[in-house]
């Protein structure tokens, strides 16, 4: 018998997940049929795998460590060019220091989330606060405790069921933050409680940790709509070829995993050759803005070589303060041209972050070039 029978277990669970996930999600026509799409279906499947190690396989919440949700080469759950993000698994009974310094952000954000039922990173919201609520030093440096019980300074309070600390650090730079090898977030986390260090990993911590993470690529995967199903999200635009009234979800009472101080606008384009979705309006006075292209994965477009995102420093206001953004295969000569790199079929996506006012909803057009 193994020496590790519940890791044996879950090891043996993650290989027939991996099985059903090629031919259940990757491979199922009723999801993709486009080889582009299958192609990188693959490769995102590598990807939310190496988060699910990261992210549950070490997670320790114990002694808990902060760790990077996404990257040019690690693209999941829709991730961001303008933005880094963290992660930290913790427990609703422990105490937790964070800190660090603020340097080239617009935006610094904390969320604390419950354990979601269906697997996913981070469940209902528990709790936030943003870099505009707690007090910062002038050199940058601060420090936020999470615990139950109220504390002197920037305090935050740990629900008991709290589950993981989400951070969300927003850029708006003329180079995308992703873009950019001198911009980073200096971030840290420690358990305030005294605990002995960590013992040696053994078969229950490492199953249940393993578990944790099949969970996860089981939702990211399999746990996904199949296309032409109504999403149900106030955001999210049924239309082909539109996208939705922005929408947040402060105080409206949802258990959703999203930050409450952003507004969301979420449609999809389906274009011919030779067709192009425009999108006009005005922005709204921001922080942040940025609006970028994804693929059939939640996965941003190649932006590295490509130009796939547009932030608030990037976007070409007309005279009027007006924007036009052309989203197609082929480049139009215009400077606010989003590139699809060869998709037929993806998501356009759209956050405001902290606006003076309500954004007004980008409205669409298809042309042909």
């Amino acid at each position: 018998m193994s020496g590790a029978p519940k890791s044996t277990a879950v090891f043996d669970d993650l290989i027939a997940t991996l099985t059903e996930i090629r031919d259940g999600y990757v491979l199922n026509e009723e999801r993709f049929t486009d080889p582009l799409d299958v192609v990188e279906g693959y490769r995102y499947v590598g990807q939310v795998l190496a988060g699910a190690s990261e992210m549950f396989f070490e997670a320790d919440p114990d002694h808990p460590r902060f760790v990077s949700i996404v990257s040019p080469e690690r693209k999941l759950q829709g991730d961001n060019p303008d933005a880094i993000y963290h992660y930290a698994r913790v427990r609703g009974d422990l105490s937790y220091r964070v800190f660090g310094t603020l340097e080239h952000q617009c935006y610094t954000s904390f969320t604390v989330h419950g354990k979601a039922d269906d697997g996913a990173m981070a469940g209902p919201l528990l709790g936030d606060v943003n870099d505009r609520d707690f007090e910062v030093d002038d050199d940058g440096s601060y420090e936020v405790v999470f615990s139950a019980t109220e504390q002197p300074g920037n305090w935050v309070e740990l629900h008991p069921d709290a589950h993981a600390i989400v951070v969300r650090s927003y850029f708006q730079l003329a180079v995308s933050a992703q873009n950019d090898s001198n911009v980073s977030v200096r971030i840290d986390i420690e358990a305030l409680d005294e605990l002995p260090p960590p013992p040696p990993l053994d078969d229950e911590t490492l199953a249940a940790r393993l578990a944790e993470g099949v969970a996860f690529l089981r939702q990211a995967t399999l746990g996904q709509s199949l296309p032409g199903t109504s999403s149900g999200v106030p955001f999210v635009s049924d239309i082909p070829n539109d996208v939705a009234t922005p929408f947040s979800f402060r105080d409206t009472g949802l258990p959703v995993p999203g930050a409450a101080d952003i507004f969301y606008s979420m449609g999809r384009w389906d274009l011919a050759d030779g067709e192009a979705m425009v999108m006009t309006g005005t922005l709204p006075e921001a922080p942040f803005a940025n609006v970028m292209l994804w693929n059939r994965h939640m996965q941003t477009l190649e932006y590295r070589n490509r130009q796939s995102s547009l932030n608030l420093e990037q976007i070409h206001l007309e005279d009027g303060g007006t924007y036009k953004i052309i989203i197609s295969d082929t480049d139009p000569g215009h400077p606010n041209w989003l590139d699809t790199s060869g998709h037929r079929q993806g998501t356009v996506f759209w956050r405001f972050l902290l606006p003076q006012d309500d954004p007004p909803k980008p409205e669409c057009t298809v042309v042909t070039l």
